[in-house]
């Protein structure tokens, strides 16, 4: 098995997962890797395209019959598994330790403040509020040698294709430098036309093709729902179809699988925790992250969690890069059973505001659904 066990964890492999694909990507190209790769089956110097399909865990691949003919394996996500987290690791190879952007609520020490890095804002504000602008975008902040920068530098063309929302963000600035174009679309045919459009243009070389919709289902209807599973039987036949006796490399692979959620716990209520934290609780949903001086786990003992320590940094969160040390929780949490952590940051509500709600699935944390991903190539 690739994926280490602990208790009902998977623990992130960080030599068999998500941040070894740019190696293989790399290699279509004869360019130097980077390290370790999968051992993909792709033909050198062909078009090579990357569709990451949001939430496609390999819990929800393998329930499909429609899949059986595919070349697939499984391998592991990163920790915590946000789509934040993962989408820099696939497109870097770089673990969460060493690029340092962990969790969908990210504590960057250069910006002093817990961000949302996906959405460009403070982790406190709602969609819409660019509430970063003031203090630059994160390209300046964070530096990232990209799938794309690689590319560049042998005048290989690249193109991203992703929705309008992530298209002229300030992330998509970060993880998509190097690309000589970023398309953005309106909705899935949108981008099947794009996509067809790109495949068919014989300039381009390398497509790197993001799709949420998956994952959206899956918060809404859960990740057992016969809506999820058609929602990815529907996109990898599109785009089965697109490639039809097109000579090109695709590779299909995920950020992360979900688990079911019945609860979310609101760690704001616990006073004796929040006493002790040098700053609120940022992370995941399932992958609540602490920054304290103190010894904490007491006041955490009373949630399902499993509390990992500094000590345990690499095992989660991989190779620690410079200077990084003081960017880093002090604790990482793990959700247990079927809950999910929040922390509101405002302890008011405006009229008509409203907070996180509760998800049918979740993701970020450990259990086999969430870290277990596929990665198939298609002839």
């Amino acid at each position: 098995m690739i994926i280490s066990k602990v208790e009902q964890f998977s623990l992130p492999d960080y030599s068999r997962g998500i941040c070894n694909i740019i190696n293989d990507e790399l290699s279509v190209f004869g360019i130097e890797q980077k390290g370790k790769s999968l051992g993909l089956d792709l033909k050198k110097n062909r078009k090579t395209t990357l569709v990451f399909i949001d939430g496609f865990g390999w819990n929800l691949y393998s329930r499909s019959k429609n899949f059986k003919n595919i070349n697939s394996s499984k391998i592991s996500s990163i920790f915590p598994s946000s789509t934040d987290s993962a989408s820099i690791s696939l497109v870097s190879g770089l673990s969460p330790g060493t690029h340092g952007i962990v969790g969908y609520k990210a504590f960057v020490k250069s910006t002093g403040a817990i961000i949302k890095p996906l959405e460009n804002t403070y982790a406190s504000a709602f969609h819409g509020n660019n509430l970063l602008s003031g203090i630059g975008r994160l390209n300046q902040m964070l530096k990232i040698d990209t799938i794309f920068n690689a590319l560049s530098r042998k005048k290989i063309k690249s193109v991203v294709i992703t929705p309008n929302f992530t298209a002229g963000s300030s992330f998509s600035s970060l993880i998509f430098d190097g690309a000589n174009e970023v398309i953005g679309y309106e909705n899935i045919w949108d981008a099947f036309h794009i996509y067809r459009k790109a495949i068919e243009n014989d300039s381009i070389k390398f497509i790197h093709f993001y799709i949420p919709h998956v994952d959206t289902i899956e918060h809404i209807h859960g990740y057992e729902s016969k809506e999820a599973l058609e929602a990815a039987e529907y996109i990898i036949k599109k785009i089965a179809e697109i490639n039809e006796n097109k000579k090109t490399n695709t590779i299909i692979t995920a950020d992360h699988g979900h688990k079911m959620v019945d609860d979310i716990i609101d760690l704001s209520k616990n006073k004796k925790l929040i006493r002790k934290l040098d700053i609120p609780p940022y992370g995941d949903s399932r992958a609540p992250l602490f920054r304290s001086r103190y010894d904490i786990r007491s006041e955490l003992s009373q949630y399902s969690m499993k509390i990992f320590g500094k000590n345990e940094r690499e095992i989660l969160l991989g190779p620690i890069g410079k200077d990084m040390e003081d960017s880093l929780p002090d604790y990482m949490g793990a959700a247990m059973d079927s809950v999910g952590f929040t922390f509101n940051y405002k302890l008011k509500k405006k009229k008509g505001e409203k907070w996180y709600g509760e998800p049918a699935s979740n993701h970020g944390g450990l259990s086999p659904d969430e870290m277990e991903v596929p990665v198939l190539t298609l002839p």
